[in-house]
């Protein structure tokens, strides 16, 4: 939600899109999603649900985002 806060008011121009693979058992799968921004990755992470694995991926690109100056810390 943050991400998309950020996105919305600051980068408007910025598309996100996701992709998301779940592996693993039924009773224990591990999701992988990768946050893109413009077709181009900035971020990735695991977790045991798609909300997770995605949260964790939204982190990582506001962490990106704030690291290339392209935001400040938020």
């Amino acid at each position: 939600m943050r991400l998309n806060n950020v996105l919305a008011s600051i980068l408007k121009t910025r598309k996100l899109t996701w992709d998301d693979d779940c592996r693993g058992p039924l009773h224990a799968p591990t999701w992988t999603s990768i946050a893109y921004l413009n077709n181009v990755e900035w971020g990735r992470g695991t977790g045991p649900n798609r909300g997770a694995a995605r949260e964790e991926a939204a982190k990582t690109v506001l962490e990106a985002l704030v690291a290339d100056g392209l935001i400040s810390n938020v």
